[in-house]
């Protein structure tokens, strides 16, 4: 079976599978100190930092997908501007849940070159129009000064999306091209970070360690190009082959 599911829901299925396998070796009666000791985190809510985040991730990718399938139209294709809002804010607070979840995993497991990661996730096209026309329409701050935004309401539904700020400045944004240099940067991250997470609680390694470095090797062979097999239980071998370049 040739895998079609997201390198993000990807990722948070091995966060989720190694979350669980140590959960379940918890023997204490404190679980919440027995878990952040094997998963060696600082923070004491870390463990319900975890939960939120696989939450988030899983929740968002739906909401991404099924964006990518209809867009801001909806399924029904109906002309409603309610609608059409709903969506448009609903994808744009969905970036950014997603945003602050990977931003929050990353220091939880303590990825290195941290501010480095975050510049990245925070400069996203995508971020910036979220502020823009989701979160700071009326009060964006563009070199520190307000710069109120509007958006074309006739033209909502079609791409690129027109906006226009208070100096009469025009610019059009194009969503699912945002979304893809979106994903590319959370990808990136995301995987590099569950790998991290991998080998600082598996740090004595064993099968289970090698499993899961398997699946974060597919991942990776999938971003630069290759096709990954993928089976229905997750448990067997990866078959990866890199596509050559002609």
């Amino acid at each position: 079976m040739i895998n079609e599911t997201s390198i993000i829901l990807k990722c948070e299925k091995i966060i989720r599978e190694l979350a669980n396998q140590v959960a379940k070796g918890i023997k204490s009666e404190d679980f919440n100190s027995g878990i952040i000791s094997k998963m060696k985190f600082d923070d004491k809510n870390g463990w319900n930092v975890l939960c939120s985040v696989m939450d988030v991730l899983s929740d968002t990718e739906l909401a991404k997908e099924n964006f990518i399938k209809f867009g801001l139209g909806g399924p029904t294709k109906i002309r409603d501007y309610g609608e059409q809002y709903l969506r448009l804010y609903g994808i744009t607070n969905s970036i950014y849940l997603q945003k602050s979840a990977v931003l929050a995993f990353i220091e939880l497991i303590k990825l290195p070159n941290k501010k480095k990661e975050v510049a990245r996730i925070e400069n996203s096209r995508f971020v910036e129009f979220r502020h823009i026309v989701g979160a700071h329409t009326v009060d964006y701050l563009d070199n520190g000064r307000k710069n109120p935004h509007q958006i074309q309401r006739a033209l909502i539904d079609k791409y690129p999306i027109q906006t226009s700020d208070s100096n009469n400045n025009y610019r059009k944004f194009d969503l699912k091209e945002l979304l893809f240099e979106f994903d590319n940067v959370i990808e990136d991250v995301l995987v590099r970070s569950t790998e991290k997470f991998i080998k600082t609680v598996l740090k004595n390694g064993g099968e289970k360690k090698e499993l899961l470095i398997k699946k974060i090797e597919a991942l990776k062979s999938i971003q630069n190009g290759g096709v990954a097999i993928w089976p229905d239980n997750e448990e067997e071998f990866f078959v990866v082959k890199i596509k050559k370049e002609s």
